[in-house]
This record gives C-alpha cells, structure tokens and sequence, in this order.
C-alpha cells in the first residue's frame, strides 16, 4: 500500500488497485464495493425503505433515465421503479422529496457538489457529484464516475502501470478522471490539457499535476507519447460534435500498444483514429456501465 501525503492543498492519496486478474466483471464489482464503502463509511446516513422513484437533471438527463444501461441493471436486482423524474436544474431536483436516486449529469456536476452538505470522499475530492441517494437524515451526494473511469483505466492498461497519463478537457470528469488515475497510479506523471485555463491551473493544483496548452502538448514527451490518454471532452459524443476541428492534434499523440480511454459511449472519428495507430481502444461504455451498476448498488443498499 503506497500512502502519499502532503501539504496545503495537494494531494493524500492511497493506492486502491481495482483490477482483479484481468477480468472485466471482478474489477467493476471491486469499483462497486469501493463506491459504495464511501457511502457507509459516511456519518448520518441510515436507509430508508419505499418503492424507487428515480430522477435526473442535465442535458441528457431524459435520455439516461429511459436507457438501457440504467433499466437492465435495476431489473436484474429486482428494483421496482414506480417513476422516472426528468428536472430541469437543481433548484427543481431538491424541492421535490419524492425520489430515492437522482442521476446528477452535465453540466449540474460540479454546482450541485456546492449545494449539498454531505458528501462521499470521492465527491469531496473532486468537487464532483454525479448521483444524489436519499437517506432518513437527508441526501447524500456521491462520485460514482471516478471509480468507474479508475476500473477503465486499469481494464484499458491491462494491469500495466502507465509511465504518463494524458488527459484532454477540463471539464467536471476530468477531476474524476484524475482521482481515478492518483489512487491506481499514484506516482504516474499526470498532465492535462484544455483550452480553459484557469479551469486547468486549477485541476492541476488539485491533482498534483502539470497543465499545458493544447499546441505544447508534443513537446512535453521528447519523441516519445503518453502511456494513456484520456478523452474527457464532448468532442465525438454526436455526429455534430464531429463537424468542428479537434483542438488537440491526436494522430502526433499516438503510438502502437499505447492506450486510449475516451468517456464517450459513441464510437468516434477519435476512437478509430487510435484503433487504426494500434492503440488499445476503450469507449466510455465500460465506465458508464460501471457508473450504473454503482447506482444499482446505493439503491439497493438504501432500500434494503
């Protein structure tokens, strides 16, 4: 177990590998337990007992309440969902008292985590939220996403421990993205890049971490690229998304048995792109899969 510690407002990370013998299925379920640990490790939560009403804030927030990926993991574990909530900010989500588990998307994240008093270690961390369950004392605000992008990550990487880690956008999942990446690798080189630079400086602080602009990227590797590079922009979500130039220039990025991780479930111009330099290549499936399943669980543990 590898602890690291330091002052001011740097990182106190312990290293948490999730990854179990290669095998896709045991890693989530490890991401699961870590999640929902956080949550029963938090004071002044007790679970209540009711039927699920689930609800959801964010531009995709009707489209993630009606999906696949959500209903087949809540039928598998018996969850009656009695209704579906679609809100349309927070102010809305919280003045209603009706739902058990609220999906926090973008771009609620970062401002609902400021709004609630009680939070996992993870939403703390990061300052991100991406699912609400509602205890007896009051809601409790949890990350899910950054131990479903850790066992990503770690899936991706095949067990290996990346020697550089490049993460694109600056965006709510890029702290996330982050957290996932100091807890398995906690002495990995970690950079970032974004056009948004105060919102970098500040992501850098927060993870001990470098920060460039998108043109200074290539020379930070002296010939060489970055052992995994995370996507966490917007940019291949849509076909539209795809009609505006790529800020980063991604074919210099890449290299044979390198990896790519993009948080996008669409496959993209980018995930092709890495595919066809011989990358490993993993779409944002596996983590939103993870996500659900980390969902599944507080619910179950709330009503059970």
């Amino acid at each position: 177990m590898i602890i690291r510690t330091t002052t001011g407002n740097a990182v106190t990370d312990r290293q948490v590998i999730l990854l179990h013998g290669g095998a896709g299925a045991a890693t989530m379920h490890s991401a699961v337990a870590h999640c929902v640990g956080e949550v029963r490790d938090t004071p002044d939560t007790r679970p209540t007992t009711s039927p699920a009403v689930i609800a959801g804030i964010g531009t995709t927030a009707t489209h993630a309440l009606r999906g696949r990926l959500l209903l087949d993991p809540l039928a598998r574990q018996g969850i009656e969902v009695v209704d579906t909530l679609a809100f349309p900010d927070p102010s809305a989500l919280f003045a209603d008292s009706r739902w058990e588990l609220a999906l926090v998307l973008s771009p609620w994240k970062q401002e609902v985590a400021t709004q609630l008093d009680t939070l996992t270690v993870s939403a703390t961390r990061t300052g991100v939220v991406d699912t609400i369950v509602r205890y007896a004392d009051g809601v409790i605000g949890v990350n899910t996403n950054s131990w479903a992008a850790q066992a990503a990550m770690e899936t991706v990487m095949g067990g290996r421990a990346p020697a550089s880690i490049l993460v694109l956008g600056s965006g709510g999942s890029s702290n996330s993205v982050a957290l996932g990446c100091r807890r398995a690798w906690p002495t990995a080189r970690l950079i970032g890049s974004a056009r948004n630079t105060s919102a970098l400086e500040a992501w850098a602080g927060r993870f001990e971490a470098e920060a460039t602009a998108p043109d200074d990227i290539r020379g930070l590797f002296d010939g060489t690229a970055p052992s995994l590079i995370v996507n966490t922009t917007t940019w291949g979500e849509t076909d539209a998304s795809e009609t505006e130039p790529f800020v980063f220039d991604f074919p210099e990025l890449l290299a044979p048995g390198n990896s790519y991780f993009d948080l996008n479930n669409r496959i993209s111009t980018l995930q092709t792109t890495a595919l066809q330099a011989g990358m490993n290549v993993m779409s944002g499936t596996f983590m939103q899969r993870a996500t659900n399943a980390c969902r599944v669980a507080l619910l179950t543990a709330r009503i059970s």
